[in-house]
């Protein structure tokens, strides 16, 4: 049967509103407590062990994703792929495993070392990391209760656990168990309902698949993660957390727009296997739209309080991230832009390898653009993301003029509604600078500038009937009248 995708929508958007309030509420607690060397040997190790983590995954979460959901109806065959996407699994998480474990041991010492061997816990727990299976069959209800419980372990333990500036272990060690834990949980939820089948293994008629998507979707290796791992080895430790606080900040918040995204992926996979074309193309246009009227206001909002954000956030000694969040906020309205044109256009519709060149060519020009930087020593946190803007943009380009040129597909990233939601939310830059102007008082100013931008953004689209805020409108209203009547 199929889900209700406003349902999911609101299911994974609460999943992300958790995913933002426990970051927000730990992280500020964790930047300011640990010793700023310590944090920042943790970060750069992290960026490292993401790249390993990556290739131990190989590509198995959105193949699996995309495949699941078109036989999801049929049982029998969505065991025998997970069964086969499992053993893979194991096999990928084993062999990446031990080369990270040489990588380690011969590359680091002392308190590094240390962390990279807590690390493998993640490694381990990857293993079972199926939530590829959950996502297809659209059980974001399962997904959501399930995070909310794990991310309240991990604020407990956060908080109970971490006490002195130094205990820079202890917090590696509470973010690789959550992590296993969470996996290891949806494994055993899956397998209820999904038998391993056993009969009919052919791993090598999914290793090129796999492989292919493994390049496409991590290209982002040549983008942000190669900024942190050049940051740590060409600057400094400190310098990757100056990157790595502002680009994770915008991340969080974006969370929740993106995921309209997330659940929109296993339907419109649906869509172009059993409906007509202008089926998937209605879906996708509306996907945009109610995209860009959250992601627009809120990269905005925060690109404005930047340097309030960042204060609140991390405190004083972190305030040479106030640039970088700025640049994040537009990166990552172009970020998101970028991900419906790959996850919801080209990877669906099969053109996983013009992506790939497109993709691999702008993200070698980003390398390039940082090697220049650092031939010139002016590669920092914020030049470093300047340039990443500028490939992804270059990015952004070619793949919008293929998907027109070549697909006949038209995203309406230009409509008239889709602009007015730019154009309102830019207006939050003089809003804030009259504020400032008129200067409040930092808490004070804080407030009015939120609560004018909002009301302006808000006002304007209920006085014009925006379909996005009208749709809102009738589902709350819809909610209130059966609590009503309850």
């Amino acid at each position: 049967m199929r889900k209700s995708l406003f349902k999911n929508t609101i299911y994974k958007a609460i999943l992300s509103f958790v995913n933002i309030v426990i970051p927000l509420l730990v992280g500020p607690y964790v930047v300011k407590l640990l010793n700023v060397e310590l944090y920042g040997i943790y970060n750069t190790v992290y960026a490292e062990f993401q790249i390993f983590l990556i290739f131990a995954s190989f590509g198995l979460y959105t193949y699996g994703v995309r495949e699941i959901s078109k036989i999801r109806d049929n049982k029998e065959k969505v065991s025998q792929l997970f069964s086969n996407l499992f053993i893979i699994a194991i096999i990928s998480n084993l062999i990446v495993g031990l080369i990270y474990l040489l990588y380690a041991f011969l590359t680091s010492s002392g308190i590094k070392l240390l962390l990279y061997i807590i690390m493998t816990i993640q490694i381990v727990g990857n293993v079972f990391y199926i939530e590829f299976l959950n996502e297809a069959l659209e059980n974001y209800k399962f997904i959501t209760l399930k995070t909310i419980a794990v991310k309240v372990m991990y604020l407990i333990a956060i908080f109970l656990c971490l006490k002195h500036s130094e205990d820079i272990a202890i917090y590696a060690i509470i973010v690789s168990l959550v992590n296993f834990v969470n996996n290891i949980i949806s494994f055993i939820y899956a397998k209820k309902y999904i038998k391993f089948d056993l009969k009919n293994i052919s791993i090598r008629r999914y290793l090129f698949p796999l492989l292919t998507i493994l390049i496409i979707s991590n290209i982002e290796l040549l983008y942000g993660q190669l900024d942190r791992v050049m940051l740590g080895k060409f600057v400094s430790d400190v310098s990757v957390t100056i990157y790595y606080i502002p680009y994770y900040l915008i991340s969080t918040l974006a969370a929740i727009p993106y995921a309209i995204i997330n659940v929109s992926i296993p339907r419109l996979t649906n869509i172009i296997a059993n409906e007509p074309k202008e089926n998937y193309l209605v879906a996708l246009n509306k996907i945009v739209s109610s995209l860009l009227f959250i992601i627009v206001p809120m990269c905005l909002g925060v690109f404005v309080l930047s340097y309030e954000v960042i204060y609140l956030y991390a405190g004083e000694k972190y305030m040479e991230c106030v640039i970088p969040l700025a640049i994040a906020c537009i990166f990552r309205i172009i970020l998101s832009i970028e991900s419906v044109l790959t996850n919801l256009i080209m990877y669906p519709n099969g053109k996983e390898s013009k992506l790939l060149k497109l993709s691999f060519g702008c993200g070698l020009l980003n390398l390039m653009f940082n090697l220049i930087l650092v031939t010139f020593k002016i590669f920092t946190p914020a030049t470093a993301m300047l340039t990443t803007l500028v490939a992804e943009s270059m990015l952004i380009m070619l793949e919008y003029t293929y998907t027109r040129k070549k697909l006949d597909i038209k995203p309406n990233f230009f409509s008239k509604q889709n602009i007015l939601y730019f154009v309102l939310s830019i207006c939050f830059i003089p809003i804030t600078m009259l504020v400032k102007w008129i200067d409040l008082g930092f808490y004070l100013n804080i407030i009015v500038i939120i609560v004018v931008c909002v009301v302006l953004y808000v006002a304007t689209l209920l006085l014009i009937k925006d379909d996005n805020i009208i749709l809102i409108q009738s589902k709350v209203h819809g909610l209130l009248r059966r609590k009503s009547h309850e």
